[in-house]
């Protein structure tokens, strides 16, 4: 939980920053004192929930804070509930009793009810929470709050499957972190994260290692995104090809085709251009049953056709990967989940941009911006970046151009996206031809000032 709480703290220190408060402004605006938001910050310290909510509306976050400290309290909860279980499983393990379900505490109060079973004869049992904490000597069972990682010594039997949900929900919690305030944030939590797990996989055995292992590689793919939004392709591909190996043996092949997609994706802005094509084409083999995933690779496929110049089957594409997004059953959550029709709307803004087809794909870029949720900042500034460069190659719309580029910038430098930036400075080379256009001075000059800044 410690790394949990770091997160957090670090998510209060960018916005923070980003509003222009110190530590000490801050301070006596939300009640507080300068120690604490230093503490809370580095992860120290724990402020209660109105705390969060003073500073959401003091730096005005769209209630950010207030939503991951309840991510982080949520996630406490249910490892303490797991926790519990597991205690009590020992305990009467130790005395020759063998638990056989429990039904999840959902009782109100400190009670949970248990199934035991002993001598072949089933029983339930009302057990108070506290006593279930306290039935196991300390150790048996991993602690995640401010456990040190495990080494390769540890018996397979102290791994609590508990600690699988528990990097789902830590990532998920990372994730949406790094959509407000960028990778530069995240990236050295999800690799420290990255050794624990596989400390923990060292030890484990059986499916819970697969489980482990799984979970390695989605963390694998988070840690290759975010080095390559933070420029360092290099890093970024190391990463992805870790996560195909984890995946494959781990038997994922859900997440086979999502991360065969994800290459396919990094390829189209690479050298190995020809490559797209095939790697969609392995994504489609692994056989996702999942309509996002499937229209994730639908769109990389899609992407493919550009690099052959085939716009009909581009297009047959791009629909396909629509058909399938609208069709999905899924609640906005898992896999994939990004895949939404106003994301494919951006996709086929960037396929008509590369088949010069401009005005097309400023009309799919407004699409997708109009429908493009505010929380995903960092994304709705490259397509803003995008749509400065379909604005520019029309040649007639610089004024427009400068405005969509003036504002991806400035999202770069908010979430500090060099991915954003490197676009935005693409965009300013095409609007050289205008250099009169006061729109195209500002942008010029904010360029300047951000590159001094780097």
């Amino acid at each position: 939980m410690s790394e949990a709480w770091r997160a957090l703290g670090q998510q209060l220190a960018v916005y923070r920053k980003a509003a222009g408060h110190t530590q000490h402004s801050l301070a006596p605006i939300v009640f507080t004192g300068r120690s604490t938001i230093a503490n809370t910050e580095v992860g120290r310290q724990h402020p209660e929930r109105a705390f969060r909510g003073r500073c959401d509306e003091i730096l005005n976050t769209d209630g950010a804070l207030t939503a991951g400290y309840d991510q982080v309290i949520a996630v406490r909860q249910k490892y303490r509930r797991a926790r519990g279980t597991a205690a009590f499983t020992t305990a009467l393990t130790a005395t020759g009793t063998a638990l056989v379900t429990d039904t999840g505490g959902q009782l109100a109060g400190e009670a949970d009810i248990v199934t035991a079973v002993e001598d072949g004869r089933g029983q339930q049992v009302l057990v108070s929470r506290r006593a279930l904490l306290q039935a196991v000597p300390g150790g048996v069972v991993a602690s995640l709050a401010g456990a040190e990682p495990l080494v390769a010594a540890t018996r397979a039997a102290q791994v609590d499957p508990a600690v699988v949900e528990h990097f789902a929900v830590l990532r998920s919690v990372l994730v949406e972190s790094d959509n407000r305030v960028g990778a530069a944030a995240i990236l050295p939590t999800a690799r420290q994260q990255l050794g624990h797990i596989a400390d923990y996989r060292r030890a484990a055995r059986g499916s819970l290692r697969d489980a482990l292992l799984s979970a390695e590689a989605r963390w694998a793919e988070f840690a290759g995104w975010l080095s390559d939004d933070l420029g360092d392709r290099d890093a970024g591909e190391w990463w992805l090809a870790q996560a195909l190996t984890m995946a494959q043996e781990a038997g994922a092949m859900e997440f086979t085709a999502y991360v065969f997609a994800r290459m396919a994706q990094r390829a189209v802005d690479a050298a190995d251009q020809d490559r797209v094509l095939g790697l969609a084409r392995a994504a489609e083999r692994a056989g996702s049953a999942q309509e996002q995933v499937r229209a994730f690779a639908a769109v990389q496929r899609a992407h493919g056709h550009t690099v052959e110049g085939d716009a009909g089957s581009f297009r047959a594409a791009i629909d396909e990967a629509h058909h399938l997004a609208a069709a999905t059953r899924t609640d906005g959550g898992g896999l994939g989940a990004f895949c939404t029709t106003a994301y494919i709307s951006a996709q086929g803004g960037e396929g008509w941009l590369r088949l010069g087809r401009a005005s097309a794909a400023v009309r799919c870029f407004d699409e997708a911006l109009d429908a493009w949720p505010e929380a995903y900042r960092r994304e709705r500034g490259r397509y803003l970046a995008r749509t400065a460069a379909a604005h520019a190659a029309a040649a007639d719309e610089p004024e427009l151009a400068a405005a969509a580029a003036l504002a991806a910038l400035n999202l770069a430098t908010l979430t500090r996206s060099a991915r954003i930036r490197r676009e935005v400075v693409i965009a300013g080379r095409q609007l050289t031809a205008f250099p009169t256009q006061p729109g195209v001075q500002q942008l010029h000059a904010a360029l300047a000032a951000s590159a001094a800044t780097l």
